[in-house]
């Protein structure tokens, strides 16, 4: 991107600020529809993301949130079968959910490793290569004659399908500017979000009419197929704007699915594996994904883990009617979500770029935080739904006001990062899914112990108000976030992505 002017640096404290206008310094600013200046600025290089056209952004996008979505289907696909697995194997109901739970640590760690060849090697290597690895490990679970088999299987098939997950809001970031990211990236995040909530519909009837192994082999035959399609018509996004890149020349689609070696010539330093990391210490990263972890783990990990045994216990659900009571509600209520976030946020947000010279900030994505609200009252109503045992209509309603306010802050707390620190798009994914895994990771430790002893109104009420309190910092960066980026400055690695 071209160097910025001291003036319009200081009006824009981050990498996404308006380029100066001086024509004997500067090219042509190029403009959106809208007559403000693409943030950042398309190279004049037919291999630059931001140059191809629409419908094959549209398709990366939509193929990179498929993939998002198959590898969260893939994790939840045998929640409904919890309590036949566990008789099946000899082994408990809890200890039948660790291979949910399991599978969501280990997607949540593995990206953060992945960064460093994303930023060098790129990203379509790992996506090839990940979900091959995928689809193997999920042959491998489904085959596996014991507990600790699956167990095994699940973890390859946690750290190979968390490429979309990790990486999926970076790519996206490489095909959009700025006043467009919203919309995509709420299309991406509600594919994110709606996977776990999906598969428990399927996969209650999987188990009722074939078995609960097929939850393991269904994955397998999708995550197979998709690898294919991948290795044939996945693109390279990666591009910096500085170097350009070694697909500069190689303008052919067909061109762009071969391996170039090293995108961009530059060396992975141990160092680099901890950037990612390092990404934490900046406020408008680490805010929202405190904030993002209770949300993701209370309005959505909260139902399927606990699902299977409270429907069964409370209502005596079939598996099939306890997947249908796990994922339709959560499923509406997210999609009625993403219809209130990632489009009116790009409208917010280019609203007020014209009004203050071109310049997007990102705070004003936050403006959406009041819809987040829902998320704490469906959770709460919800447990007293289940501890007073109300009409299964009754709690199914309240799942999905949750899932509204769910979906809406996921999409706020991934556009509002990556508008911050568009250049660090890849490291952003990857700690927002391990702040997110590692959280979602703890609740089948203690929610169902905890809401049969202090009874379902009391622990749902109290883990509602945990997400509100995370919501407080978040008010604060609607305030303050400008001041604090321009304090804390903008991190030094890939300036130029």
């Amino acid at each position: 991107m071209a160097v910025l002017e001291k003036d319009v640096h200081e009006k824009n404290p981050t990498q996404e600020s308006a380029v100066s206008q001086d024509p004997i310094l500067e090219p042509p600013i190029k403009l959106d529809r809208h007559g403000l200046p693409l943030v950042p600025q398309p190279t004049n290089h037919p291999s630059d993301p931001l140059n191809w056209p629409y419908f094959q952004k549209v398709y990366v996008a939509l193929l990179v949130s498929l993939l998002a979505f198959t590898s969260q289907l893939t994790s939840a696909l045998p929640n409904p079968a919890f309590n036949v697995i566990a008789a099946d194997l000899g082994v408990s109901v809890t200890a039948a959910s660790y291979i949910t739970t399991v599978w969501i640590l280990f997607a949540g760690v593995a990206p953060m490793f992945f960064v460093p060849m994303a930023n060098v090697y790129g990203r379509r290597p790992l996506y090839v290569i990940g979900y091959l690895i995928a689809a193997l490990s999920d042959v491998g679970a489904a085959s596996a004659s014991s507990y600790g088999g699956i167990m095994a299987a699940r973890v390859f098939n946690g750290i190979a399908s968390s490429i979309a997950l990790g990486f999926g809001a970076a790519s996206i970031c490489d095909l959009f500017p700025q006043g467009e990211r919203g919309l995509w990236i709420g299309i991406y995040t509600v594919s994110t979000t709606n996977g776990p909530h999906v598969s428990p519909i399927a996969g209650g009837f999987i188990t009722e009419n074939l078995s609960w192994r097929y939850t393991l082999w269904v994955p397998a035959i999708i995550q197979g197929t998709l690898w294919v399609i991948v290795l044939f018509t996945l693109p390279e996004t990666l591009f910096s704007r500085v170097d350009f890149s070694k697909l500069e020349n190689e303008r052919s689609y067909f061109k762009r699915m071969f391996f170039p070696g090293k995108v961009l010539d530059r060396p992975i330093r141990f160092r680099d594996f901890s950037v990612a990391f390092r990404m934490a210490k900046y406020a408008a990263v680490a805010l929202p994904c405190i904030y993002y972890m209770t949300c993701n783990t209370y309005g959505s990990t909260l139902f399927a883990i606990t699902g299977s045994h409270i429907t069964k216990s409370v209502y005596n659900f079939d598996p099939g009617q306890t997947g249908l009571f796990m994922g339709v509600p959560l499923t509406i209520g997210c999609l009625i979500g993403e219809l209130l976030a990632g489009w009116v946020s790009d409208l917010l947000i280019n609203a007020y770029a014209r009004r203050h010279g071109g310049y997007r900030k990102p705070e004003v994505r936050l403006w959406l935080l009041p819809w987040t609200t829902f998320l704490a009252t469906g959770t709460a109503t919800y447990g007293y739904c289940i501890q007073h045992k109300k009409p299964w209509i009754d709690a199914a309603i309240t799942m999905a006001i949750s899932g509204l306010g769910t979906q809406v802050g996921t999409t706020v707390v991934y556009t509002y990062c990556t508008d911050s620190y568009k250049p660090q798009s890849g490291e952003i994914g990857a700690i927002i899914n391990l702040f997110k895994s590692t959280f979602a990771f703890t609740i089948g430790f203690y929610a169902l112990d905890f809401g049969e002893k202090s009874g379902y109104d009391v622990a749902f009420g109290i883990l509602a108000m945990i997400n509100v309190i995370a919501t407080f910092p978040l008010i604060f960066l609607l305030l303050c976030g400008r001041q604090v980026r321009e304090q804390q400055g903008l991190p030094q690695e890939h300036q130029d992505l």
